[in-house]
């Protein structure tokens, strides 16, 4: 959805306020900041400052497959960084005996590139591009196998899963040139990818679910029978929650050359209707599927979204489980 003209979203002017799930940084903020690898990591720092400020959820949020000693365990296989983190022994699990991935898969078709141009937030790509930086920064602390696929019209794998040094700053690279463009095929995407995943992954998706995202959501199905592992961050901006639009308004399509006007004031509930009717379906579908959902509104600070998902899976005491 794009219009013109676009209205003006207001943002917090807390730009530190602490929450028991994460640190809010005030999205205008990140929205100053033009490079990605420095606004990933404020928010990864963020997010696992709010789990260690925490007392529900101590301070693991481990994604690595780890194991507490056990007498007859192999010494050599003691994980001494987690010991000085916690106190307690771990035995690290090495990768060829775990089948924990992790895949961060972007949508970037046209539609993800809203709103065009504003000082106020992210588009919803580059929000969703922070989300997953950050967990890149938190997958690399803790040595996991982090890979990155995009699709649009078809998926393509753009850095495959590895947990080697250099890894993160690749990812970090391949991260920061995606771009917007082109129409959504994500049933088709998600064919690939179920086809694709050979091992036993964690799948870390952003999407807005337009143009067929929703239809393609039982597919996910299909990927948690196979014994992967889905977390699904619906990114929507306020101004397709809300429609803050008045008068003649003229919306522009961003994956092809097809424009409308309306005016805003007399389809607006209706919109909000179908907006809600849709949200609610994503939900519901999720649910069905067995799939983590999260909305992630590009006005509200992701850190506190991520913690809520680190918290989550540190009481699974593993993302993968």
């Amino acid at each position: 959805m794009s219009s013109d003209p676009a209205p003006a979203s207001s943002t917090s002017t807390e730009q530190h306020s602490e929450t028991h799930q994460g640190l809010e940084i005030d999205p205008k903020i990140l929205a100053d900041i033009g490079q990605l690898s420095l606004r990933a990591r404020i928010v990864a720092d963020s997010a696992l400052a709010g789990m260690h400020r925490s007392k529900n959820h101590g301070s693991s949020v481990e994604f690595a497959e780890h194991k507490e000693y056990s007498p007859g365990d192999e010494l050599r296989h003691l994980d001494w960084r987690a010991y000085a983190r916690f106190d307690r022994y771990f035995i690290k699990r090495f990768e060829d005996e775990s089948s924990l991935r992790v895949l961060l898969v972007l949508d970037c078709s046209g539609t993800m590139n809203y709103p065009a141009q504003t000082d106020e937030r992210l588009t919803k790509l580059e929000f969703a591009k922070t989300i997953a930086g950050a967990f890149a920064f938190v997958l690399a602390r803790q040595g996991d196998a982090t890979g990155l696929a995009l699709f649009s019209d078809r998926l393509n794998v753009s850095v495959p899963a590895r947990a080697r040094r250099g890894h993160l700053q690749e990812l970090l690279n391949a991260l920061s040139s995606v771009q917007a463009s082109g129409p959504t095929h994500m049933g088709a995407a998600l064919d690939s990818l179920s086809r694709g995943l050979a091992k036993r992954t964690t799948i870390i998706l952003c999407t807005d679910l337009l143009d067929g995202g929703l239809e393609a959501l039982p597919r996910l199905a299909r990927l948690r029978a196979r014994n992967h592992d889905v977390i699904l961050f619906h990114v929507l901006d306020p101004d397709e929650l809300e429609f803050p639009f008045e008068e003649g308004t003229l919306f522009n399509s961003l994956e092809n050359e097809d424009h409308i006007r309306v005016d805003g004031r007399e389809i607006r509930s209706a919109y909000l209707e179908e907006i809600a009717r849709f949200r609610g379906q994503a939900e519901t579908a999720s649910r069905r599927a067995r799939v983590e959902y999260h909305l992630a509104r590009t006005d509200q600070a992701p850190g506190p979204l991520i913690a809520r998902v680190l918290a989550h899976r540190a009481r699974n005491r593993s993302i993968s489980r």
